[in-house]
């Protein structure tokens, strides 16, 4: 059971980062991340190249539909916490590049495994000079109670990015600043970047 729900919450993090601004205006980050989402899982079901749910194929996927879209920058600041601070432009491209490529091979992998989970997304009240807004769903298990996800946006630009997510409690960013912070404290950020860049080379990344 606990092994069928962490994928299914893997699996619905990776719905939230199909958020998007359509066209040059602002739409509800709730309707965004339906019809973004919705997208995504069409493909999934309809296109022939992915039938096979082929890891490689579903990154390529969230490449094209997702990367331009999701405010990698601001999730890196807040991993890295403090030590953003203390490290150089280089040092931070390089992180956010590595980092990146780590989140969409993971979720690609994880999205090969989809299974017609359902997704419910709550109402949201906004107000028109909000920059910040929480979207909260639900994923509906087969098995088991269903596993809530809050999507943390903000409006940059004329676009509403992703830069959190909380799945059944556990933040996205939080989680991995636990872990990363102590990898930093034992080698440094060179040391942690090139363990993802190495890993997403293992991977194909």
């Amino acid at each position: 059971m606990y092994r069928t729900r962490q994928m299914v919450s893997v699996l619905a993090s990776a719905l939230l980062l199909f958020t998007c601004a359509v066209g040059g205006s602002v739409d509800t980050p709730r309707q965004l991340v339906i019809n973004v989402s919705n997208q995504v899982i069409q493909a999934l079901n309809k296109n022939p190249e992915l039938e096979q749910r082929d890891p490689d194929s579903i990154y390529k996927l969230l490449n094209r539909i997702v990367v331009p879209h999701f405010d990698f920058d601001a999730i890196a600041r807040l991993v890295l916490g403090h030590y953003w601070r203390d490290a150089n432009p280089q040092q931070r491209q390089r992180f956010i590049e590595a980092f990146r490529t780590h989140l969409v091979r993971f979720y690609a992998v994880s999205l090969a495994k989809y299974k017609n989970q359902t997704i419910d997304y709550m109402h949201v009240r906004t107000d028109a000079a909000d920059k910040e807004v929480e979207v909260r769903t639900e994923v509906q298990q087969q098995e088991g109670p269903p596993i809530p996800i809050d999507y943390r946006l903000h409006l940059k630009g004329n676009e509403w990015k992703v830069y959190d997510v909380t799945i059944d409690g556990v933040s996205l960013v939080t989680s991995n600043r636990s872990s990363f912070a102590a990898e930093i404290d034992q080698g440094g950020i060179n040391a942690l970047t090139a363990r993802l860049a190495q890993h997403n080379r293992q991977n194909g990344g």
